[in-house]
This record gives C-alpha cells, sequence and structure tokens, in this order.
C-alpha cells in the first residue's frame, strides 16, 4: 500500500478537520467531505487499519506501543500545530490570534459531544496530572474527611491527595483489589467496604497504568452516590480509545490528556466537572482572563482554564484530532484496542509468560502487563526497544499499550521478540 496516497484518501473520506493558513489573508479554512459509508468497513479489515497506520510519522524500526504514557499525533494534528504556530511568529498581534478563540470553543465543542456533556463543563488543560491537581487541590474539605484511594491510582491521584492530607489533615485510606478479580461485584465490594460516615472522596483511575485492571466505574459512582461520595476518575487511560459517555456515567468530575490515546496534540489536557459541581472546587491557579473580582467573568469549567499564556496552536489542533476520532468511529477505535490487546496477551500467555493484567477483557481494556522480576522489567522493556524496535515501558513489569496506528504484524512481532526475551 501506497502510505503517501492512503494518507490522501483517509483525510477526504474521514472528513478530517485541516486547519490552513491562507499566505496572505492568514485566514482558516476548515476542509470537512466524505460520505459515512466509506468508514464503515469491518473491525478485521486489515486494509482499513493500513490505512489508518499511515497517518502516523513513525518508523516500523520504532513501533511505538506504550500508549498509556505518550503516543505520536495524527499526522495531520502535527501539520496544524506547526502551521499555526509559523502564523503566529509571523503575526503574533491581538488582531491576528483573535482568531483562535473560535477555534479553541471549537476544540471544547467537538470533544464535549463526544463525551455527550455540556462545553460548559469542559476545561482544556495542559494534562492529566494539572487536571487532577485542580480537583484534589480545589475541592472544598475539612479537617478529618477522607479521601477514599485505589492503590492502583496513578501518583498524581493518590499521592497529591497525600501531601493534601498531610498539609490539611484529611484522612487517607488505600483499597486494594484481587489482581485476578472473579466478578464485579467483587471489585465493587472492595471500594463499598471501605465506606464510612467520614468518606467525602472517592478518587478512582479507569484502567491502571500499572496493572491493566479497568474498574467499573458506573457501579462504583451509583454505590458511592448513594453514600454521599464526591466521585473523581482519572481517565488518562481511556479518553481516545474508550466510547465513553460521562453523563451516563454521572461522574463527578474526570480528567485525561490529549498526548495518550487521543493521539492528539502535546501539552493539552482535559477536565471535565459536572456543572453542579463547579462552583465547589476553587481554582489552583489565577491569570488574565480570570477577571478583576473574586468571582470570575468565565462561563463554567473554564475558570480551571486561567493559566496564562498556552500554546494556542496545541488547542486549536485538538479539534482536529476530535474528527479524526468521530470519522474513525469511537466504538469503533475501542473494539480494535480491545481485539489487539487480547491477541497480545494471548500471545504472550502462550508463551507460558505470567500476565499481571488480566485476561478477561471485562476486567481489563489496552494496558497489558507481564510479570517480570524486580529489575528486570526495565532491561527486558530497553532491549525490546534497542534489539527489536519496540517501544514499551518497565510499569508495573514488563508494559505493551497497543493502539489503532499499531497492527496484527506489530502484534506478533511484540509477543515474538517477548519470547526471544525472557523464554
Amino acid at each position: 500500500m501506497n502510505p503517501t496516497k492512503s494518507r490522501r484518501q483517509f483525510l477526504q473520506s474521514s472528513g478530517a478537520l485541516l486547519l490552513g493558513v491562507a499566505a496572505t489573508s492568514s485566514r482558516i479554512s476548515t476542509a470537512q467531505s466524505a460520505p459515512a459509508n466509506q468508514l464503515k468497513s469491518a473491525i478485521a479489515d486489515e486494509d482499513y487499519w493500513a490505512m489508518v497506520r499511515a497517518q502516523f510519522s513513525f518508523s516500523e524500526s520504532s513501533i511505538p506501543m506504550n500508549a498509556a504514557n505518550l503516543c505520536p499525533s495524527f499526522r495531520s494534528v502535527t501539520e496544524t500545530v506547526d502551521l499555526l504556530t509559523a502564523d503566529i511568529d509571523r503575526d503574533c498581534s491581538f488582531n491576528n490570534r483573535s482568531k483562535f478563540n473560535e477555534l479553541l470553543a471549537r476544540s471544547r465543542r467537538l470533544v464535549a459531544a463526544q463525551l455527550n456533556v455540556s462545553a460548559d463543563e469542559i476545561a482544556l488543560v495542559r494534562n492529566t496530572s494539572e487536571a487532577n491537581n485542580i480537583v484534589n487541590n480545589g475541592l472544598q474539605l475539612k479537617p478529618g474527611d477522607e479521601i477514599l484511594l485505589w492503590d492502583q491510582n496513578h501518583p498524581t491521584n493518590n499521592v497529591a491527595w497525600d501531601v493534601r492530607a498531610a498539609r490539611f489533615g484529611l484522612t487517607i485510606n488505600k483499597v486494594s483489589t484481587p489482581r485476578n478479580p472473579a466478578s464485579t461485584a467483587e471489585l465493587v465490594d472492595s471500594f463499598t467496604s471501605q465506606f464510612n460516615s467520614r468518606t467525602s472522596v472517592l478518587a478512582l483511575t479507569h484502567v491502571s497504568n500499572l496493572s491493566g485492571i479497568k474498574l467499573p466505574i458506573a457501579e462504583l459512582v451509583t454505590a458511592a452516590h448513594a453514600r454521599g461520595i464526591y466521585v473523581h476518575v482519572d481517565g488518562a487511560q481511556v479518553w481516545g480509545a474508550m466510547d465513553l459517555d460521562l453523563k451516563s456515567l454521572d461522574v463527578d468530575s474526570f480528567s485525561a490528556s490529549a498526548h495518550k490515546w487521543y493521539m492528539g496534540p502535546k501539552e493539552v489536557g482535559l477536565l471535565y466537572v459536572k456543572d453542579s459541581n463547579i462552583d465547589r472546587i476553587w481554582p489552583s491557579v489565577i491569570a488574565p482572563g480570570w477577571g478583576n473580582d473574586v468571582d470570575t467573568s468565565l462561563v463554567g469549567a473554564r475558570k480551571f482554564e486561567s493559566l496564562g499564556q498556552r500554546d494556542d496552536a496545541a488547542l486549536a489542533a485538538l479539534g482536529v484530532a476530535a474528527v479524526l476520532h468521530d470519522n474513525i468511529g469511537t466504538q469503533r477505535i475501542e473494539d480494535r484496542i480491545v481485539q489487539l490487546a487480547q491477541r497480545l496477551k494471548h500471545g504472550i500467555a502462550g508463551l507460558g509468560q505470567e500476565l499481571v493484567t488480566p485476561m478477561n477483557p471485562q476486567f481489563s481494556f489496552g494496558v497489558c502487563i507481564i510479570n517480570a522480576a524486580i529489575g528486570q522489567g526495565g532491561t527486558v522493556s530497553n532491549r525490546l526497544y534497542t534489539e527489536h524496535g519496540i517501544a514499551a515501558a518497565a510499569t508495573g513489569g514488563v508494559r505493551l499499550c497497543p493502539t489503532i496506528y499499531n497492527t496484527i504484524e506489530h502484534i506478533d512481532r511484540a509477543v515474538a521478540a517477548i519470547e526471544a526475551l525472557m523464554s
């Protein structure tokens, strides 16, 4: 397959949001096109997924398979960032930069629609860590309140709470869950059995970057809300990978990063706060845009965007990634990731290697972790890259996280590499 031709065809058929800056007028134009039926090929159509892979610039000698940390951006996202950055450098006047107001609003509207929430409930921040800290620093709590945490949360959804607890006299309770859950009820009970009259916040990671376990968020939210407990979900490992409906999940707040599974611009993150909770959270930063009074002039969750000068080009390019996701289809993306992850896990298990991550897709998703002796994970991860051209991580063991730019051949190549290095 000709990658150049495939890329052109894909962009045309998907209706990707392409932003072009006219040399003379610096106007942003939008090119959206083409029939939806061109996007309805079956999940197993590897020609379609080869076309998707062609939208990324990475070499076959360095295959990215660590989506839990960093993904390459879609080519069109990178090109848009470059184009808009050059435009600002040519003319950084307020007059020229005014066009970004609508472009940023468009990015916000597009991601809000994907998550089935209002644009006024979305703040575009810098990453998941910042979003988590906005919540755990800003939520109004009092000494003695208990924060219930999962021991497999990301540090910014655990350690950050530890720091606040030490400073303000909060109580921290960390929950352990079974390595291989037998049922959803078992996972839910691990948390609900720890609820008490002082439990004020339940802070969770939807899919753990440490184990790959996927929590039953809807059930946990229902149980927590029945006790009046606020629920914050770190969605770094699901945004862009899973078909999400935050309104249906009924989470109180949700955080994520565009540089992971969303395959969007770098240093752009997402904070969703349910409209009824926005006034409960104090902003961490007050900067230009906030206004001249204690009460901000910013609408809704935008008060959490008062961060000073931002990378407007990257924020605008988020809309390009959003349209690409829409046109590939969020459910199709989720199904493909499950397909790749299951092939990977079954291949590794077939080698006799022990998985940290549950085999059952009911309790796992795209994060796949192989058990490794202490110190061996880093060695194996390094050799996977230097000897086999596969980028992995040593988190929790040997971590491999495939997504839609990965092919079946990439998965089989990773399994063969693990066999060579760990058997």
